[in-house]
């Protein structure tokens, strides 16, 4: 399954002025972010990374100099290699980037932020973006949970892809996901640490789901080094419903 190649430029409208700045990012995602401890010497990787501008706030905020943005829409990559010239970005569906350009390539932190659940190919891009994640790092992905039955069903759960809060234009998988099920997908990744910060709040004002409210949460998942062994530890900050359904403890 191939993931969506969005034609619209609507993209590129928002993400040129949003989501450029340090502050512009929601809290969840730097109180995650600012744990990683990254500096000028840390290789990024930005999958969905609409205009580029995660890069320009790491920049602003840690320093960050090596960034490699990937973006399936036309018009946000361009606008991307306007706004932020000194970024590496690559237009494609990941799935394809993963086993040509970006084949072999490791990064000390990759980041999916509303992205991968943007995408009807959910497992296999969060995979792709797993294997990119060097020994040590972290991946960096925010996911929209309930403690239901999720739906990856593109005719059930969607959103429009309009600035101005339309119900009209393209559509985009709105993918939300059993915390359990989520759980064990990472799981699946054996990684050395799960850390998580998240909160309730309503979908969003474009999307049709099944769904009246979600947990919008905010994960990192840490990458053992070779000789690093033991229980994964999870630090989950979450609401008490989604923790209970997520099967293991807040701290661990």
């Amino acid at each position: 399954m191939k993931n969506i190649a969005y034609q619209t430029d609507q993209l590129a409208l928002y993400f040129s002025q949003n989501r450029v700045t340090w502050a512009q990012f929601y809290d969840s995602e730097r109180l995650v972010i600012e744990r990683l401890g990254l500096g000028p010497r840390h290789r990024i990787l930005d999958i969905g990374c609409g205009c580029g501008g995660l890069g320009l706030a790491l920049r602003e905020r840690f320093d960050v100099r090596e960034y490699t943005g990937v973006e399936i829409n036309r018009q946000a990559a361009e606008a991307a290699r306007r706004l932020n010239p000194q970024a590496h970005i690559l237009c494609g569906d990941m799935l394809d980037l993963s086993a040509s350009e970006l084949r072999g390539a490791f990064f000390d932190a990759v980041f999916s932020l509303s992205c991968v659940d943007w995408n009807v190919a959910f497992s296999e891009t969060l995979a792709a973006a797993w294997k990119h994640v060097a020994p040590g790092g972290h991946l960096v992905s925010t996911f929209r949970l309930t403690a239901e039955d999720g739906c990856n069903d593109i005719e059930r759960s969607y959103q429009y892809i309009n600035v101005e809060g339309k119900m009209e234009g393209e559509r985009a998988s709105y993918v939300v996901l059993n915390v359990g099920d989520l759980m064990n997908e990472l799981r699946g990744f054996d990684p050395l640490a799960v850390h998580a910060y998240g909160y309730w709040g309503e979908p969003s004002r474009t999307a049709v789901t099944p769904y009246k409210k979600l947990c919008f949460a905010a994960f990192s998942v840490r990458k053992r080094r070779p000789g690093e062994v033991g229980r994964t530890s999870h630090r989950l900050d979450l609401p008490a419903e989604i923790l209970n359904a997520a099967g293991v403890p807040a701290v661990h």
